[in-house]
């Protein structure tokens, strides 16, 4: 049976998802800090409660296969809170077992299907760190009083339920508080004792056990096994939250992937932006009606400019998330490589808070994946080695991200042991990826760079994390597509660093309008260096490249017009005047481009191609001019690329 058919609307499950997914992501970094601060209370507790959470929302949809690993891995923090059992490594092995099972039950339900039960060994694993600890380890465990917080510490005033608050007193205590969340949130599994509460009158206890049942009926308090009635419409009191990429798989993701969560006070502010809007226009309506001076025209057009621009930002604040979202993930996936290799690696995040486009926070998490593994299973050394070489034994690996005008620089730092460049040399050449002669004029920079080249991989064995040869070269076409660079530096000794530079959006481009014969393209500004007129009489032949000499150097070109197949640009609208090169990069180089004339800077907004232009080499969208004209914008490394294999003139349109 789907999760879609036990009765549960579809909203409701979405909301499950995406609450419940918040809290797995954050778990997972908060189990690594708990790993490296056993004795930190508020760690222990926010741990515990996001597996008490969990469960609740799990048995509102009942979803028994996950309450039953959401409650055993919460009655092991209960042991653990109560320092009747310390963090051990195996204790936390099973927990992050735990916690990838739970992210892929989640995705089962975001696919519409109950979650499969977990590994009978994961379950046995868990309920082992239930019972009393070996001797050795209860020598070391801390007492009740270490972990614990004072002996009486105060009651939690929490309101009862008017049906109790009616019989007596109207406070209760944070053990009676507790015992009510665990009746309220998924009930009990077969054979847990509830914490005991003091004896209440009768009458008193009759009230609140029918107000219990009632809670039981609405909220999925039953046991696991136990089907629960569907709930009333009422119950959808939740609203649609942002959706959570790394515990939900995005092919698996339900609608709640196109949502995105909103501070009710940006809308309030592009209300009022609208409003403005609207007055200008009624504005300009009635100068028209009035026939009124260019000069009070100009003013209005002014307003509109700067109300225009206003709503602009504003709507872009909107599309923005923190890469929080893609950071959080981090600690818990290099953890459980450097466990899976032998190795100790403390993650530090840095520019959490820094702010980019949605579908950036979502198209950069694959490509970070890649960094990070390859960080700790490439730079970071085994503890025995990194003490040999006077190094602590766990290693460091550094995220960071900060903003730079419109771009954002993201950083994958390690202190590993670096990468040789001599090695990479050898390595290009002997896999054949390189002409031997051409491999010996690198720069000890551009070896670096080789980590991005297809098939290439420095790994003499193969594994399940590298060696094949697949990885680096993902990450770099990713990153090209986004319109962003990636480069790669490192010391011997000392560690690497990659660097990846996205756009802080992908729906608005700053470019360089320029006209090619009878058509008008958009050149990203990011990767524009310079502009100059061409004095033809300098061209050479460079194989199948036109090239000049520029700044000492050879400048391969490539002829815009020749390109697109435009035609002659109209009569007399060039003259006499010269064609001009613009100078960008492309795969860490510089290429010039041949156009007619330069027009302006834009800022254009990015439309997707249709299905006539959709996947031709060179094309990364078109955009609308000011004029109405349609222009295309160009994607520089696409266009090198099926310049260099050859493909000139093709028609676009």
């Amino acid at each position: 049976m789907s999760a879609s058919n036990n009765g549960i609307d579809d909203d409701i499950r979405a909301d499950f998802l995406t609450e419940a997914g918040e809290l797995l992501d954050r778990l997972g970094e908060q189990l690594v800090e708990l790993e490296r601060n056993p004795q930190d209370r508020e760690l222990l507790n926010a741990v515990f409660r996001a597996f008490h959470t969990v469960k609740g929302g799990a048995g509102f949809l009942a979803l028994t296969h996950m309450v039953e690993l959401c409650h055993i891995a919460e009655e092991v923090f209960g042991v653990v809170r109560a320092g009747g059992r310390p963090m051990t490594p195996e204790l936390m092995d099973a927990t992050m077992q735990s916690l990838d099972q739970l992210v892929s039950m989640m995705a089962e339900v975001a696919a519409g299907h109950d979650p499969s039960p977990a590994p009978a060994a994961l379950l046995a694993a868990l309920k082992a760190q239930t019972s009393a600890p070996p001797a050795s380890a209860a020598a070391v465990a801390p007492s009740p009083a270490e972990v614990a917080p004072a002996a009486k510490p105060k009651a939690k005033r929490v309101r009862k339920p008017k049906a109790a608050a009616a019989s007596g007193g109207d406070l209760i205590g944070e053990d009676e508080f507790e015992a009510l969340l665990d009746q309220l949130h998924g009930g009990k599994p077969p054979g847990v004792d509830t914490l005991a509460t003091p004896a209440k009158p009768a009458a008193e206890m009759s009230l609140e056990d029918e107000f219990e049942k009632l809670l039981d009926q609405l909220h999925g308090g039953a046991a696991p096994g136990v089907t629960t009635p569907a709930p009333p419409p009422a119950a959808q009191a939740n609203p649609v939250r942002e959706p959570v990429l790394p515990a939900v798989p995005a092919a698996a993701a339900p609608a709640a992937e196109t949502t995105v969560r909103v501070d009710t006070v940006r809308l309030d502010q592009m209300m009022n932006l609208v409003g403005e809007l609207v007055l200008v226009r009624n504005r300009l309506k009635t100068l028209r009606a009035r026939n009124a001076t260019p000069e009070a025209y100009a003013k209005s057009v002014g307003e509109l400019d700067h109300i225009t621009r206003s709503l602009q930002a504003a709507v872009m604040k909107i599309r923005m998330q923190p890469i929080r979202k893609v950071f959080s993930k981090f600690p818990k996936l290099a953890r459980d490589v450097a466990r899976g290799l032998g190795k100790q690696v403390d993650v530090e995040l840095i520019g959490e808070d820094t702010d980019l486009d949605k579908n950036l926070v979502e198209a950069l998490a694959d490509p970070l994946v890649h960094m990070v593994r390859n960080s700790v299973d490439h730079g970071i050394e085994l503890p025995q080695v990194r003490a040999a070489a006077g190094k602590p034994a766990t290693g460091k690996l550094l995220l960071a991200a900060e903003q730079q005008g419109d771009h954002i620089l993201i950083s994958v730092r390690d202190d590993g042991a670096g990468i040789d460049p001599e090695k990479l040399r050898r390595k290009v050449v002997e896999k054949g990826l390189m002409d031997p002669s051409q491999a010996a004029k690198l720069t000890s920079d551009e070896c670096l760079q080789l980590v991005f080249m297809a098939g290439f991989s420095t790994k003499e064995q193969v594994s399940d994390l590298s060696g094949r040869g697949v990885g680096m070269d993902v990450v770099k076409s990713k990153i090209t597509g986004l319109n962003g660079s990636v480069v790669i530096e490192s010391k011997i000794g000392q560690g690497s660093c990659v660097k990846l530079r996205v756009p802080l959006t992908l729906a608005i481009l700053p470019a360089l309008m320029v006209s090619v014969g009878n058509r008008l393209l958009a050149l990203p500004l990011a990767d524009v260096f310079d502009v100059f007129a061409l004095d033809e009489t300098r061209l050479r032949r460079l194989d199948h490249w036109q090239a000049l000499l520029y700044r000492n150097s050879t400048l391969r070109l490539v002829d815009l017009q020749a390109w697109s197949g435009a035609g002659q640009p109209p009569a007399g609208e060039h003259g006499d005047a010269p064609r001009h090169v613009v100078v960008a990069q492309a795969y860490g180089e510089r290429y010039g481009f041949i156009v007619h004339s330069v027009k302006a800077r834009e800022e254009v907004v990015i439309k997707p191609l249709g299905l006539g232009l959709r996947g031709l080499a060179g094309l990364a969208g078109a955009t609308v001019t000011g004029e109405g004209r349609v222009a295309l914008i160009v994607d520089f490394p696409g266009l090198v690329r099926a310049w260099s294999s050859g493909l000139h003139g093709i028609a676009l349109y």
